[in-house]
């Protein structure tokens, strides 16, 4: 996804219902002192972002269960 809205601080506050409403369909960089530091996105894309956060691990961290059934698959597809 290339970001295409960038904004200062300033016009962010100024226009900040303009700015709310465009998040709705793509985020908006904030920036402050010419450098990104914040992004306004919508309720659905912070929900669909976290779901997709709490779904994610670590190889290492890997839940015995799913070594346990990954290895069936791998034996199965072997023979």
């Amino acid at each position: 996804m290339t970001l295409k809205h960038f904004i200062t601080a300033g016009e962010f506050v100024r226009k900040f219902s303009r700015y709310s409403d465009l998040a709705l369909a793509e985020p908006i960089v904030v920036t402050k002192n010419g450098r990104p530091r914040n992004v306004l996105i919508s309720i659905e894309e912070y929900e669909r972002l976290k779901e997709r956060d709490q779904q994610a691990f670590l190889a290492a961290d890997t839940p015995d269960h799913f070594l346990s059934a990954i290895e069936v698959l791998a034996r199965d597809d072997a023979c």
